[in-house]
């Protein structure tokens, strides 16, 4: 079987950083910016990753160090290297490093949460209520200023909106650089009753002033029964952060396969799809792809299997199971 190109060398992905644009007020006037039509951007892989983030500081630098999920050392510039030259308020920076390893375009966002307002505008992607993945954007006063921003990461069945905060509750009253060092990525629930713009959230201390949507996501255009070939059905999958793992099926030739595809263009990362047969053979494929690693097929008539995969820095195997 023949496999389409597994996809080009990464791009680039350009970050402004620019100085803090003015903060406008949201008049009546942009009030009618909700309505537009949200982006076509799948942001799913942007709310598992700022979820897999909640608990982490601002990065090495910080009192209480961590490496993100990905293992760096910060989320763009929270630690260094921004517009302070050291550690900086960062809920910005975190929100846009969420974006830009989703594959999701980040032209023209800084370490100024107005940026994201700005970005809305600019993109028309406003959404009347949050959406995984968005950005939520938040002023001290009703019609005021963008003073904060977070990653939505989930929307429960009862309409309350999950969000995942970078530099959040740091140590106040000895500088920028100390609260930086001092806050962490916290999970904050908006309730369904305070989700609509121009609410005051309680818990996040600030008024809602609109919900930003990712444009120009580069999402993968295969599909696992697609890479594994004709006869394959999916019948169990693991999620990675960024990617996800599938064991399928061939019921007319007792085969197993497995691929890992990840979810949008990172460029060639480290990927790799593994299975292993009780009894029998195994096989991997190990290598440097942009949308998928395998397929690895095994003959598995009457026995178990294992199989995973990795994406990046993150790897996962089953235990034996789907003996048959």
């Amino acid at each position: 079987m023949t496999l389409p190109d597994r996809g080009s060398p990464k791009r680039r992905i350009t970050l402004f950083t620019a100085s803090v644009s003015a903060a406008l007020l949201l008049t009546a006037g942009l009030l009618g910016m909700f309505a537009v039509t949200p982006a076509n951007a799948s942001t799913t892989g942007a709310a598992s990753l700022a979820a897999a983030n909640i608990g982490k500081s601002a990065g090495t630098c910080a009192v209480s160090p961590t490496t993100n999920s990905l293992g760096g050392n910060q989320f763009e510039h929270s630690c260094s290297g921004g517009y302070s030259g050291g550690p900086e308020y960062w809920c910005a920076d975190f929100a846009m490093w969420v974006w830009a390893n989703s594959g999701l375009e980040t032209s023209g966002l800084t370490a100024a949460a107005q940026s994201f307002y700005t970005y809305g505008q600019s993109h028309s992607s406003f959404h009347s209520t949050g959406e995984p993945g968005d950005a939520v954007v938040y002023s001290s006063t009703r019609g005021g200023y963008a003073n904060h921003v977070a990653i939505v990461t989930a929307v429960n069945a009862d309409g309350s909106v999950v969000t995942a905060n970078g530099d959040w509750g740091g140590q106040s009253g000895s500088g920028m650089a100390h609260f930086a060092v001092t806050s962490s990525v916290v999970k904050i629930t908006i309730p369904a009753s305070r989700t609509s713009v121009g609410s005051w959230v309680p818990a996040a201390g600030y008024y809602i002033t609109g919900f930003v949507g990712a444009s120009g996501s580069t999402a993968n255009p295969y599909s696992a029964t697609g890479v594994c070939g004709s006869g394959f059905s999916i019948i169990d999958s693991h999620a990675l952060t960024g990617a996800t793992v599938y064991l399928l099926y061939d019921d007319s030739t007792a085969q197993n396969c497995v691929t890992t595809l990840s979810d949008a263009d990172l460029g060639a990362v480290a990927m790799n799809a593994t299975l292993k047969v009780e009894g029998g053979g195994s096989a991997s494929d190990p290598g440097e792809y942009t949308w998928y690693a395998g397929p690895v097929i095994e003959d598995a008539a009457n026995a178990c299997v294992q199989w995973g995969g990795t994406y990046r820095s993150e790897s996962w195997t089953s235990g034996w199971s789907h003996c048959g």
